[in-house]
């Protein structure tokens, strides 16, 4: 496969993720809670992706199984990051726009880069610093705070803060947990756990009248953007173009999630906004594009 399809696969996969949250406001409007929410988008995920994994295996001899069951068992444990991930995402999108409440998932960014400070006991380079500057003043003009004042639902706030400190902790077990298995096999696992923990948690409010038709209505779109495009696709681009533009690609979630709630919500939107969200990305590509022509310049040295 060329690098420029493969730029393409990994935006569209990007992309899949911007578009969820619309969905959920959606789902939310045809009477779902978040149980239902949560556990439909899990489950589909999972027979999505076992459905893809079989597909694999009696059309391809060569296609195998790379897990034990040591390894299967870690994975389905490590689910629950992507559990939780949802769980506190998906309730935040109860109280604030889809625009918001996607502006607060990726203040990941800088907690993620405060955690691996503490972590590994290092300072902050500069120019880490100055994207996260960057990060924060692009979040205040891209929310509206210094235009309409504070004015943010405190509950929805909590709650939109702690799907990024989820997604942080889930960002982690992806990348240290069981790496060796195939990555579409490692989101089957997780996708399972995620399923069961979920239903374990919502076990109760499942059973609220919400026709079934309605939950595979929307519960089959959130499992396709959020747990099978985005694995499989980057699966295929990512080995390819390289980790570091695929950060940068995959940043196309934000805008994405901000013109879809405004399309299709009807939500508000200024030019004030979009600059804020030029800046977040920015702030994301800066320390990416560092690291990109350090390697560059060891190769050449």
């Amino acid at each position: 496969m060329n690098k420029k399809l493969s730029v393409l696969i990994v935006l569209l996969g990007g992309m899949s993720f911007g578009v969820l949250s619309t969905i959920v406001k959606k789902s939310y409007d045809a009477g779902m809670n978040l149980g239902q929410v949560s556990v439909s988008q899990a489950l589909f995920g999972a027979l999505l992706l076992w459905g893809f994994i079989l597909f694999k295996k009696f059309s391809d001899k060569n296609y195998k199984m790379e897990f034990t069951r040591k390894e299967a068992i870690t994975l389905m444990i490590s689910g629950i990051s992507t559990a939780c991930t949802s769980i506190v995402y998906y309730k935040s999108l109860q109280y604030l726009s889809a625009s918001m409440a996607i502006l607060l998932l990726f203040q990941f960014t800088w907690i993620g880069n405060i955690v691996e400070c503490v972590i590994e006991r290092k300072m902050m380079e500069s120019k880490k610093i100055i994207a996260l500057i960057i990060l924060v003043l692009g979040t205040l003009l891209a929310s509206n705070v210094m235009i309409d004042g504070f004015n943010i639902n405190p509950i929805g706030l909590m709650f939109g803060f702690l799907s990024a400190i989820c997604y942080c902790v889930f960002m982690y077990v992806n990348g240290h947990v069981v790496t060796n298995v195939n990555p579409i096999q490692r989101s089957a696992w997780m996708i399972t756990g995620a399923t069961i923990f979920l239903t374990i948690v919502f076990y109760k409010s499942l059973f609220t009248a919400v026709p079934f038709v309605t939950e595979v209505e929307y519960g089959v779109p959130l499992a396709l953007f959020g747990n099978v495009i985005p694995p499989v696709f980057f699966s295929i681009g990512v080995p390819i173009i390289g980790i570091g533009l695929s950060s940068i690609l995959g940043s196309i979630e934000l805008p994405v999630a901000t013109l879809c709630s405004v399309i299709v919500l009807h939500e508000q939107t200024s030019a004030i906004r979009w600059f804020g969200i030029i800046l977040i990305l920015t702030a994301i590509i800066i320390p990416v594009m560092n690291k990109k022509k350090a390697s560059q310049a060891q190769v050449q040295n």
